[in-house]
Formats: C-alpha cells, sequence, structure tokens
C-alpha cells in the first residue's frame, strides 16, 4: 500500500470484493431478494439466475430455448390453458410460458428487481466517502491532500449479473475517478464502519474545518501584531544606540578620515614623483582562457587618450609558451581619457588559450602610453616596467 498515497485507494473496491464477497452469501437459504411466492413475482419484474442443471434442462425444454437465463421478465398469472395452470415470462427477446408448479421451483432463481431498487435509494443517501476512517481501517494512506478528508462518492446505478450470490454489483465513482463496482455487501460493511457521510455531515465538517482556519488566521495576525510590535521596539532602542555611538565616535571618525585622505594624498604625490603608473596586475582567467586585469593610475601630467600594452605568456620553465593557436604574443589596447592624478581598469579575459595548462603566467613585456597632445611615452623589458608598479 506503499507505491502510492492513493494506490491503493484506486484499489479499494477490489479490497472490499474480495474481503467480503463470500461473508454472508455462501449459504443456499432464501435470500431477502428473492420471492417468497409466485404471486409476489407476478407483481414486480425479477431477473432470472440461471439455475442448477437439472432444473436448467428442464426451463429450457419447457420454455423451447436455451438462452433464458440472466434476463430481467416481467411474470404474469398464473393462466388456465385445458386445465393446467401456467406463469407468463416476457421481455424484449423472450416469451413463453412455464408450468405453475415449474415456475415455482423457479423462485429461488427470481430475483427482485423492487428489493434492489430499495437497497439503492438507501445508498443514495451518502454523498461522500470519509478518508481519514477509511485509512484507519484499511491501513491506506490518506495524507494526500489532492482529495482531503471527505471524497465525493457519485452513485452511477447497479447491474444484475448471474450469480446468487451476489445478483447485482454497484458501480461508483470516487472523486470523479474510474467507475469501479461493489457488492451490495461490501457497501453495507462501509457504511457499519462510518467510512460513509452524508451531504449534512460533510456541511459540518466544512463549517467546523472554517472554524478551525478562522482560529487559526487570528491567531497568526495577532502573532504577526506582537511580532511588528517587538520589532519597532527594538528598531527604536537600536536607533537610540546608534545615536549615542555616532555622537561618541563622530570625532574619532572625522580624524580617521583625515588620516585617510592625507594617506592617498601623500601615495599619489609618491606615484606621480616616481612615474608608478600600475598600482596592480591580477591574473582573469576563465576555464582555459588567460587574461590580465590592469588597474592604471595617470602619473604624469598630461591626459593619456591611449594606451598599448604587450603581453607574453611562460610556461613552468621560464620559457615563452605559444597558446593553441600558436600566439606567443599580444597586444591590447587600453582606450582614454585618463586625466592627470586619475586612475583607470581594464580587464582582457580572453588574451591566450590553452586547454593543456601549458602557460603558468604572464608577463608585461612593453607598454607605450599615448597623450592628449600627440607624443608618446614607452617603457620596455619586464623588469624595467615593474619598477613601475605600485610596490
Amino acid at each position: 500500500m506503499q507505491r502510492g498515497k492513493w494506490a491503493a485507494i484506486g484499489r479499494l473496491p477490489v479490497l472490499v470484493v474480495f474481503v467480503f464477497h463470500f461473508s454472508l452469501f455462501t449459504s443456499q437459504a432464501q435470500h431477502p431478494w428473492n420471492f417468497s411466492s409466485l404471486e409476489e413475482a407476478c407483481m414486480d419484474d425479477a431477473y432470472l439466475v440461471m439455475p442448477p442443471g437439472d432444473l436448467h434442462l428442464l426451463v429450457s425444454q419447457a420454455a423451447k430455448a436455451s438462452d433464458v437465463y440472466n434476463q430481467s421478465y416481467h411474470l404474469s398469472g398464473p393462466y388456465t390453458i385445458r386445465g393446467k395452470h401456467y406463469i407468463r415470462f416476457q421481455n424484449q427477446q423472450q416469451d413463453f410460458r412455464l408450468p405453475e408448479s415449474l415456475a415455482a421451483q423457479l423462485l429461488p432463481h427470481l430475483v427482485s428487481h423492487s428489493y434492489w431498487r430499495q437497497r439503492y435509494s438507501t445508498l443514495l443517501q451518502w454523498s461522500y466517502i470519509d478518508m481519514e476512517q477509511l485509512g484507519g481501517l484499511l491501513e491506506v494512506d490518506t495524507t494526500d491532500h489532492t482529495y482531503g478528508r471527505y471524497t465525493n462518492i457519485v452513485w452511477m446505478g447497479y447491474e444484475f449479473q448471474p450469480s446468487e450470490e451476489t445478483p447485482v454489483y454497484f458501480s461508483v465513482s470516487l472523486g470523479g475517478g474510474d467507475l469501479q463496482r461493489l457488492s451490495l455487501r461490501a457497501l453495507e460493511r462501509l457504511a457499519e464502519w462510518g467510512a460513509f457521510a452524508s451531504q449534512a455531515d460533510w456541511q459540518v465538517y466544512v463549517a467546523q474545518r472554517n472554524d478551525i482556519k478562522r482560529q487559526q488566521e487570528e491567531r497568526q495576525v495577532a502573532l504577526r501584531r506582537q511580532i511588528d510590535s517587538l520589532a519597532n521596539i527594538i528598531a527604536r532602542v537600536e536607533r537610540q544606540a546608534d545615536s549615542i555611538v555616532t555622537a561618541m565616535q563622530s570625532d574619532s571618525i572625522a580624524q580617521v578620515e583625515a588620516q585617510e585622505r592625507a594617506e592617498v594624498e601623500r601615495t599619489k604625490e609618491r606615484m606621480n614623483r616616481q612615474e608608478l603608473f600600475f598600482m596592480s596586475i591580477r591574473p582573469a582567467r576563465s576555464d582555459y582562457m588567460f587574461g590580465l586585469e590592469f588597474n592604471l593610475y595617470n602619473c604624469f601630467s598630461k591626459t593619456i587618450s591611449k594606451i598599448e600594452i604587450t603581453v607574453t605568456p611562460y610556461n613552468d620553465r621560464g620559457r615563452v609558451q605559444e597558446d593553441r593557436f600558436h600566439r606567443s604574443v599580444r597586444t591590447v589596447r587600453c582606450m582614454g581619457p585618463v586625466r592627470p592624478g586619475a586612475p583607470a581598469q581594464y580587464v582582457f579575459d580572453e588574451l591566450f588559450w590553452s586547454e593543456k595548462n601549458s602557460i603558468k603566467y604572464m608577463r608585461v613585456t612593453d607598454i607605450t602610453f599615448h597623450f592628449s597632445d600627440g607624443t608618446t611615452r614607452n617603457y620596455n623589458g619586464y623588469n624595467n616596467i615593474m619598477k613601475h608598479c605600485l610596490k
């Protein structure tokens, strides 16, 4: 029953029929759905169940047909023909007469239509099946909220079948699903267990559920109000604390900011004096791509319009290494303008390609600054260039 939450419910009719099908109907005693007299049978439509072999043969011979069984008939009579009494069996396909004595022997095999109509009418009072109750009875998992506690039952009707023990089966649909076939005894047992619920039961359940939901919502609203009130108190205390801390630290903060500004100015003055134009050079690698991130500073007195930087890759032995496309040098252009005393950042993350990881590092081997007045400034060689990098 654990293959799926409702797999067992889908098999409910099979479970019930197999458990109760043979419970009370193995006896050969008169059933309540059989007629006690031919007079009673002639007042109602009857369904003829196939009798045992000897009686089967007698009826077939008297009716002059072998396919008279498992059909519904209207009985009338008795009629007297030449001093003998007969009962007439009539439907759309058959019309025959049986001697009254032979018809009387068929009484245990004639099923009353009115009895089953009455039994069916009693079942129609149930509109729902209580899945919570059913789960406790059959150990079925009823936690799936697709159906909810009460599942709607649609009664589709009943049909006769050639069985003296269970001469009819009822067709029902649970929750709008496929049709299921149940015996009367199975349905009555479910009713005895309290698994069925009427429309009134369902309305009471809905009212109780709505009341519980309303109470939960009211508790949630009250809780949210308490949380909001507490949050407001905490926020007010934090604001008061912040104002106190701000008042106490305002002087020290101003001093720290003044010190930081002074340090920045000292660093810029040093970079201008020593011509330190590289603040940092960092790798910018992505998968098999090798690149660099340049953080530059204009240490010159003129505006930079363009910068050309040449990069060379190396292997782990310190030798120039070609990439997959046989490139051993790349020159990139960094466009300005970069005004005097201003920083600039440029990222080139696809300078070289090496899926074999043969490139271990890269070096800047040449850099040329182009100024807005048309002049240039060149620095060549890795060691010489690194002298102009902020340590």
